[in-house]
């Protein structure tokens, strides 16, 4: 069941497909108590937005860019509450990912996205 907690769940997106980044921005506004604090196609950007984040919730973030995103993981993993890797790619299995929380696989639909969130969520 979601949390029915006024207190909203931060997100922040990092990809390098701004179109994608607009369809995870979308589905994000549809999810009671999900709040995006930000949304980047530069990992350097991102990073830099990460030091004034005390904690974030869920980053939905993307496998394959000029950064990788493991090693993106690997550095904000305490920052984070959820990892929820991105990939173009079906070769990849969540245990591949040991930095992540889920693997979602491009495209994403809404339903798939918030049955990820939801789960998650749940583990609270």
């Amino acid at each position: 069941m979601m949390n029915t907690s006024t207190v909203p769940y931060s997100c922040v997106i990092l990809d390098d497909e701004a179109i994608f980044i607009k369809i995870i921005e979308r589905y994000i506004s549809n999810i009671e108590n999900l709040e995006l604090k930000g949304s980047f196609t530069s990992p350097v950007d991102a990073m830099a937005a990460f030091k004034s984040y005390p904690q974030v919730d869920f980053l939905f973030l993307d496998i394959e860019m000029d950064v990788s995103g493991f090693d993106i993981a690997r550095m904000l993993r305490n920052n984070v509450k959820f990892i929820v890797f991105i990939s173009s790619h079906s070769v990849y299995t969540i245990s591949d990912l040991k930095n992540g929380d889920e693997l979602l696989v491009k495209p994403v639909d809404f339903r798939t996205f918030h049955d990820v969130v939801k789960n998650l969520i749940s583990k609270i």
